[in-house]
């Protein structure tokens, strides 16, 4: 392995854009993108057409130009880098990044083109660097509770309550405006729970089930504690990460719910014939909704079967022709789901 590949310097680095600017002498394009977003929207195009060598070239531009998207910016010259078989200057881009601060979320290198990346000693010296950065951010992390209050709301009644969990690498600002509904704002109070799991420089996840139980049941009693719940009344849910949580904590009775709603969750790995038994016995149902195009759909389908198979009253939706994401109707399908759990 090359020195160079090891650690970044500062003179490195100011080597790779000397370099840069003396080829911009010698005839290439000066460039005078007005916004990081109009860059990157030519970056896109040329990705597209596969001029990659084009990209890499203005986002090393866009590296001094706009420094506050550093890390954005390595890690799309990286991509570049790999196509062109020149992992060692990919490499030292993500380690500068890194020099600039912050880091790089927990799931950012698992699609296919990181692949040529993961056997080389600086890969993998620049993951460990970054994960030592995560570790530091989720000793630091704390959980958070929004609620809101129905229409008319008032303190001398007992209300419906909607835990409502955010899909993984989410925050509460983001995850908000995409789970509500009118039923959800006319009758409960829904309580947005923000996991102390960090994902990413800004989001979080939900996918360890002994962290995931010990937040939601601090997270409900501290609503108890708060606010006046109807017990009889709790449902549960999420989207894909936050539906994971939703179906962890009821498949082992972590707190009181009688139901859940969830979109897009990977199955919990604790799904077994005895914790079915023991939801049904508790008088669990719940809608579980997905997209024709998740990539998890066919072990939705076998969990769905398997919890009707166990008695469980279960609605399996499909969503045509969309992803791994928020349907535009969801709202309304949230409504029809808390209908039929609350009858």
């Amino acid at each position: 392995m090359s020195k160079t590949v090891k650690n970044l310097s500062a003179g490195s680095l100011l080597f790779i854009l000397a370099g840069f600017a003396a080829g911009q002498d010698k005839g290439k394009p000066a460039y005078s993108f007005s916004s990081y977003d109009e860059m990157r929207t030519r970056v896109v195009a040329l990705y597209q057409e596969k001029k990659y060598q084009e990209a890499a070239d203005i986002l090393l531009w866009g590296w001094e130009k706009f420094p506050d998207r550093a890390r954005a910016n390595a890690y799309n010259l990286a991509l570049m880098y790999g196509y062109l078989s020149e992992l060692d200057k990919g490499v030292r881009m993500l380690g500068a990044a890194l020099d600039r601060g912050g880091f790089y979320g927990l799931w950012e290198f698992e699609a296919d083109p990181w692949a040529p990346y993961r056997e080389t000693a600086g890969f993998k010296e620049f993951l460990a660097r970054n994960k030592a950065r995560i570790e530091e951010a989720q000793k630091a992390a704390r959980l958070k509770v929004e609620v809101e209050t129905p229409e008319g709301f008032g303190r001398t009644k007992a209300y419906p309550l909607f835990i409502a969990l955010h899909g993984g690498g989410e925050n509460l600002a983001e995850f908000k405006p995409r789970w509500t509904s009118p039923g959800l704002r006319k009758r409960f109070l829904v309580a947005y729970v923000q996991s102390t799991q960090v994902a990413s420089m800004t989001g979080f996840h939900w996918q360890d089930a002994a962290v995931t139980k010990r937040d939601l049941a601090e997270a409900y009693a501290q609503i108890k504690k708060d606010y006046p719940v109807d017990e009889a009344n709790v449902i549960l849910g999420g989207f894909s990460s936050g539906g994971y949580g939703s179906l962890v904590a009821l498949l082992d009775n972590a707190l009181p719910a009688r139901g859940f709603v969830v979109l897009c969750p990977p199955v919990p790995e604790i799904l077994t014939e005895d914790k079915i038994r023991s939801m049904k016995a508790r008088g669990i149902k719940g809608t579980f909704l997905t997209t024709e195009m998740d990539g998890r759909l066919a072990e939705q389908t076998k969990m769905c079967d398997a919890l009707k198979k166990g008695g469980l009253d279960v609605d399996f939706i499909v969503f045509p022709n969309v992803g791994h994401w928020y349907p535009d109707d969801l709202g309304a399908r949230i409504d029809a789901a808390l209908e039929r759990l609350l009858k």
